[in-house]
């Protein structure tokens, strides 16, 4: 004899059962994520700085690269070269200039619209034979 109500027979124990096996499962993956996540990022002390600690004070060509814009010729001519308020048009000379200007900050070699390949390709050249290591292209938008 059963003396419980269909109700009650309904929500019993053997009935209900609650699906732990995937629970644990997620618990179990969130906790190997952490762990290897944890594990995986290099410690604070052992990151490069950046931050030079040598010198205690700097001069205003030690924090910006020189400025090199190549900007196509006047009147169909070759490309230009424009470094401050000196034009140039040639590569040998371009490249003579650049060897007189400090290197540690390094060069920023910017293209205008309508400037070939070969121009751009000559610039940075010349950057490279004037000794400059730090070479930054800035192409046209």
């Amino acid at each position: 004899m059963n003396f419980t109500r269909a109700e009650e027979r309904r929500f019993a124990p053997e009935r209900v059962r609650l699906p732990l096996v995937a629970l644990i499962d997620v618990v179990m993956l969130l906790l190997i994520y952490f762990v290897l996540a944890g594990s995986l990022t290099p410690e604070e002390t052992e990151l490069p700085a950046s931050l030079r600690t040598e010198k205690a004070g700097g001069k205003a060509s030690d924090l910006l690269p020189q400025i090199l814009i190549v900007e196509p010729g006047g009147g169909g001519a070759a490309a230009q070269f424009r470094i401050g308020e000196r034009v140039l048009s040639d590569r040998a000379a371009l490249a003579s200039i650049l060897k007189q200007l400090p290197k540690e900050a390094g060069v920023a070699v910017k293209v205008r619209p309508g400037v070939d390949v070969a121009a751009a390709a000559a610039a940075l050249q010349a950057c490279s034979d004037g000794g400059f290591t730090k070479v930054s292209y800035v192409p046209a938008k």
